[in-house]
């Protein structure tokens, strides 16, 4: 449950104070469940299977009735097998778990993510763990012309991006234009963008302020739109030496091909070889000999 409201100052309960005292509402706390991921960033209204194997997170899983609320953090170093609470980040989401399949070793999980979330405390750490945590609101600023254009600036070159990754449907594309909260815009790019690592990612999660998230995501995408189009004009220029290569060997085949047609090509070449032996054999100076060749 959530604490009681305190109150600001020295006053006891019942006695009067004045107009000037404020109340400051301490941040409202749940406790549940947290599950320990290896390179995976789950993102609030993003939908992204979990897959669980270790004998922790089965238990958790196994432990859950109709509350099917947990937190999910991502771990520190992917390479430990057991992280215990410091080896976690702060930052994670809040998810819920809309289907579980049991598989061979463990289950997958189908869960959604609804919000940020920052641990305040551990309450367990056996059979899994269990945390009191904060749940951070999102802090969406204003529209001004200059947000508008640049989220307009992200979707175009999301939409360049998306068109020469192969993996990536074009269905991501549309999907990112119909977003009208920049934060949730960069949410969900920061979440499909195979070029980002799980440490950006992690990064973008636990910034939340909507136009800073956005305004980074922008350079990535500038960053990756650049390495495209140079790609592009390498391989643009390699495909036009090849040509180049290629129209040469097609032409002195033709030339081949024509000269044995006239009955010139064996009779020249046979020509050319009298004439070069005859030089060598004529005890003329280098100098001359090399001009006469040519």
């Amino acid at each position: 449950m959530a604490p009681p409201a305190v109150m600001e100052g020295s006053a006891k309960e019942g006695s009067a104070t004045d107009d000037s005292t404020a109340h400051v509402e301490t941040p409202e706390l749940e406790e549940i469940a947290i599950l320990a991921v290896r390179d995976t960033v789950l993102f609030p209204n993003a939908l992204l299977p979990l897959s669980v194997g270790r004998p922790a997170s089965v238990a958790l899983v196994e432990s859950l009735g109709e509350n099917r609320l947990i937190g999910v953090l991502s771990q520190i170093d992917p390479r430990t097998d057991v992280p215990s609470p410091h080896e976690l980040h702060e930052i994670g989401t809040v998810a819920i778990i809309h289907k579980m399949v049991r598989m061979r070793e463990g289950q997958l999980l189908f869960c959604e993510g609804v919000s940020r979330m920052r641990i305040k405390s551990y309450t367990s750490v056996e059979p899994f763990l269990r945390a009191r945590i904060e749940r951070l609101p999102e802090i969406e600023p204003e529209i001004t012309p200059e947000l508008t254009a640049l989220r307009q600036n992200v979707l175009s070159e999301f939409t360049q991006i998306v068109a020469a990754t192969p993996n990536l449907s074009d269905d991501v594309a549309t999907a990112a234009s119909n977003i009208t909260e920049i934060g949730r815009l960069a949410d969900f790019i920061a979440g499909t963008l195979p070029s980002l690592s799980h440490i950006e990612r992690q990064s973008v999660l636990e910034q939340n302020d909507a136009r800073t998230r956005l305004q980074f995501i922008n350079r990535q995408l500038a960053r990756e739109v650049e390495l495209l189009e140079l790609r592009q004009k390498i391989q643009s220029q390699v495909q036009g030496q090849l040509s180049q290569s290629q129209r040469e060997f097609y032409l002195r085949e033709q030339l081949k091909a024509i000269q044995k047609e006239l009955g010139e090509g064996d009779d020249r070449e046979q020509e050319s070889e009298e004439l070069r032996e005859k030089l060598e054999k004529a005890g003329m100076p280098e100098e001359v000999k090399q001009e006469a060749l040519k």
